[in-house]
């Protein structure tokens, strides 16, 4: 698991903010301590869910508009932080 300030502060390096305040279900280990953060741009976005409990980590990816999003399968959070 990693330190949420030293992860907070590598994902703000790259533009993401907390995209809301409240904390959420994990799917992994149904502990409620998932932080979202996201990234919007004018070609689309991306999103990051991070349990704070078990350490998985998911993202999703969007279009422009937000009008879909998928996951990226191949998401792995440290290789994305180098």
């Amino acid at each position: 698991m990693r330190d949420l300030e030293t992860l907070e502060r590598q994902l703000n390096k790259r533009g993401f903010k907390r995209s809301d305040v409240y904390l959420h279900d994990c799917i992994a280990c149904h502990e409620h301590a998932v932080i979202r953060y996201a990234i919007l741009g004018r070609t689309g976005g991306r999103d990051i869910s991070y349990c704070q409990a078990c350490g998985v980590a998911k993202s999703h990816r969007s279009v422009a508009g937000m009008e879909s999003r998928e996951e990226d399968p191949t998401f792995e959070l440290d290789t994305f932080l180098r």
